[in-house]
């Protein structure tokens, strides 16, 4: 009969609205999530801001060779960076990259360096940041305020830099599968002091009481960190990822506290597999 549907039109029809219906209702719940929209390209440029641990120190050679080795934006071959990667699918970023972290960095300290990459030119459209380390005191309180301050260090690139991408890492390994990289001459090379974190020994023996206590202190600064990243919309956690490594000796430097050249690389594929994981980069390539 003219005008009316056939049961199948009607079928489609609503199945088309009610589709159209849940893609914006997921859609609005997205933005309220701070989530994009959908998955960006690769950026075009690249800076970081934290500690040590990003800036290659430490690596066998000479000084000259760290620069090249950061997992964030070396360049060198054997590390193959999160830079080196984006650079071999966006060729754009070539020579956009910036390193801001420095050696003691704490939470204050990287207040000051989220300020100069603000003022980068070409301005960074993806911030990695390695902190926590630093600021580590092994009670269960102080990881209280390192939050609210980290969340000043997030917002300040959030509000400065409104188009980035922000990326926060969790703490490499843990404290007990890097002593248990060490040797028995390692382990008491770095033995030092006494209380609840000390968990070597002078001995260079283990102390798994102390060892655990210390990995809860960390967590509670990671969660902290985490919360603080939660609250900027342009802000990913890597949800742990560093965290759940288990340190292995060739991951180690000489100086037994940073990455060697393996490590660095280590860290680059985990961070780049994290990174596609919280939807800052394609997901495949």
């Amino acid at each position: 009969m003219k005008g009316r549907r056939s049961t199948s039109t009607l079928v489609l029809t609503l199945s088309t609205v009610v589709g159209a219906l849940a893609g914006a209702v997921a859609q609005a719940n997205a933005n309220a999530l701070g989530a994009p929209a959908a998955v960006p390209g690769y950026p075009s440029s690249i800076a970081v801001i934290g500690q040590s641990g990003a800036t290659g120190s430490g690596v066998a050679g000479p000084r000259s060779n760290w620069a090249h080795s950061s997992w964030v934006t070396g360049d060198s071959p054997s590390v193959q960076s999160l830079y080196s990667r984006i650079l071999a699918r966006n060729p754009a970023i070539r020579g956009n990259k910036f390193m801001l972290a420095i050696t003691g960095a704490d939470v204050a300290s990287m207040l000051l360096q989220a300020k100069k990459a603000v003022g980068l030119k070409p301005t960074p459209e993806l911030v990695v940041v390695q902190g926590i380390d630093n600021d580590i005191v092994c009670d269960k309180v102080s990881h209280k305020p390192f939050q609210l301050a980290f969340a000043r260090v997030l917002e300040a690139l959030a509000a400065g830099l409104p188009d980035a991408r922000i990326f926060v890492v969790s703490q490499f390994g843990s404290p007990e599968t890097w002593a248990r990289a060490l040797t028995l001459k390692q382990r008491i090379r770095v033995s030092r002091g006494s209380g609840p974190c000390a968990f070597i020994a002078r001995s260079g023996a283990i102390r798994l009481k102390q060892a655990a206590y210390l990995d809860a202190v960390i967590h509670r600064y990671e969660a902290a960190a985490a919360t603080a990243c939660k609250g900027v919309a342009s802000c990913r956690y890597d949800g742990g990822a560093f965290g759940r490594v288990v340190d292995r000796p060739e991951w180690i430097s000489t100086d037994l506290f940073h990455f060697s050249l393996a490590g660095n690389a280590k860290a680059a594929a985990v961070a780049w597999a994290a990174l596609k994981r919280v939807g800052f980069i394609p997901s495949t390539g």
